[in-house]
């Protein structure tokens, strides 16, 4: 999360409600955009969705 969302963005310039809604786009984007090899080149909702697993 450090080097994906915390490092390039400038936080003492941000509302502490801004800040909330960066760190939800991040999960947002980290379960259903992000790729992983490990599990077979899908994001984790895919992935959970491919196994039957909706959770």
């Amino acid at each position: 999360m450090k080097t994906e969302a915390v490092y390039p963005e400038r936080w003492e310039e941000r509302t502490r409600n801004e800040v909330l809604d960066l760190i939800g786009e991040y999960i947002h984007w980290y379960d259903h955009d992000r790729i992983k090899q490990s599990l077979d080149w899908m994001s984790s909702v895919q992935y959970r969705q491919s196994q039957g697993t909706d959770a």
